[in-house]
């Protein structure tokens, strides 16, 4: 089955690449972010683990390119498979178009119950992501 693909709305964040990028390659930053629903966050440069509903779920960096792609990925013991990509693009010196793609090997059932939520949260995090403070 082909995994589900979520691609969040374009944001434009005004601040430039490099900073956003060097914010975001480090998971520790994300502590910031984290919604009062998730529980057990603990987090490194490289990994993050956390629960959510009762369910565990870790991922690791696993490829950084420099001011433009963060790629991320669910780890072995995560309760599912995904993968997770912040893309940047740079308009100009203080302003940069963002965009998440996440893909995930779902069953039927979760597709449809995940894929409203998964689309409205990732655009709530492009709008949070454009009030950061970089």
């Amino acid at each position: 089955m082909k995994p589900l693909e979520i691609i969040s709305k374009t944001g434009k964040i005004s601040n430039s690449d490099e900073r956003i990028f060097n914010f975001f390659a480090d998971l520790r930053n994300i502590s910031r972010l984290v919604p009062p629903d998730v529980q057990d966050w603990e987090a490194n440069e490289d990994t993050c683990s956390f629960s959510v509903k009762g369910q565990k779920m870790s991922l690791i960096i696993i490829e950084r390119t420099a001011y433009k792609t963060i790629k991320i990925k669910a780890a072995d013991n995560s309760a599912y498979n995904l993968n997770l990509w912040i893309q940047l693009k740079s308009i100009s010196a203080y302003e940069t178009a963002v965009r998440i793609v996440i893909r995930a090997n779902l069953n039927m059932i979760m597709r449809a119950a995940v894929k409203k939520p998964l689309q409205q949260g990732l655009n709530q995090i492009i709008d949070y992501m454009k009030q950061l403070p970089y």
